[in-house]
């Protein structure tokens, strides 16, 4: 989360962004705007209420930090796309656009934007094409149409179904100038003694 305000805030410092839009899941709005407040000095504003509140959001940004949640984008995308003319999309738990086919999924590959991060712990949950449809987002010439991603990195029976993987190697190389991965070996000298806190109920 830290690293993708300072990435946001970077670009706001160099004169190329003035509007960035966060999509997170609505139970993490209000974390995102803490640690919007606790690291930058940059106005944030959070999206709430029905359509024609967001809408008036939208075409009068007071911040230049916007928080919505996946729904919201869902049925907003052209508002959001015509008004609000994000600089930068960054999404949290980008796992949500794991299904390329989803609802959710091809709003959020609507929005435009010049410059987009994806935040995620869990880039594949269960198939390698759940990160197909994430990377297509930041940029869908890295992979190509998802019948060549599955020709190249599936091993397909005689019928045509996976039966198993690939070419992996060349999948991470393909990755490399996208992906930033931090494994807990790299950063657990940087982190905190575990807390546990037991709450009677």
């Amino acid at each position: 989360t830290i690293q993708g305000i300072a990435a946001a805030a970077l670009l706001h410092r160099m004169g190329k962004a003035t509007r960035c839009l966060v999509v997170t899941p609505a139970s993490l709005k209000s974390e995102w705007e803490e640690q919007i407040a606790k690291f930058t000095h940059l106005p944030c504003e959070v999206i709430y209420g029905g359509r024609r509140d967001r809408v008036a959001a939208y075409q009068n940004p007071s911040a230049f930090f916007t928080i919505v949640n996946y729904e919201q984008v869902r049925s907003d995308t052209l508002d959001i796309n015509a008004a609000f003319k994000a600089d930068i999309v960054i999404l949290d738990e980008a796992q949500r656009i794991k299904n390329w086919a989803s609802k959710t999924a091809r709003a959020i590959k609507r929005l435009e934007s010049r410059y987009a991060f994806v935040l995620t712990g869990t880039p594949i949950e269960n198939r390698i094409d759940e990160l197909y449809s994430i990377i297509e987002f930041l940029n869908p010439s890295i992979f190509g149409p998802l019948f060549r991603f599955n020709r190249d990195y599936y091993s397909l029976d005689e019928r045509g179904k996976p039966e198993g993987y690939r070419q992996l190697e060349l999948l991470r190389k393909k990755l490399d100038p996208v992906v930033l991965r931090r494994r807990k070996a790299d950063v657990e000298t940087e982190l905190p003694e575990r807390t546990d806190e037991t709450r009677f109920i």
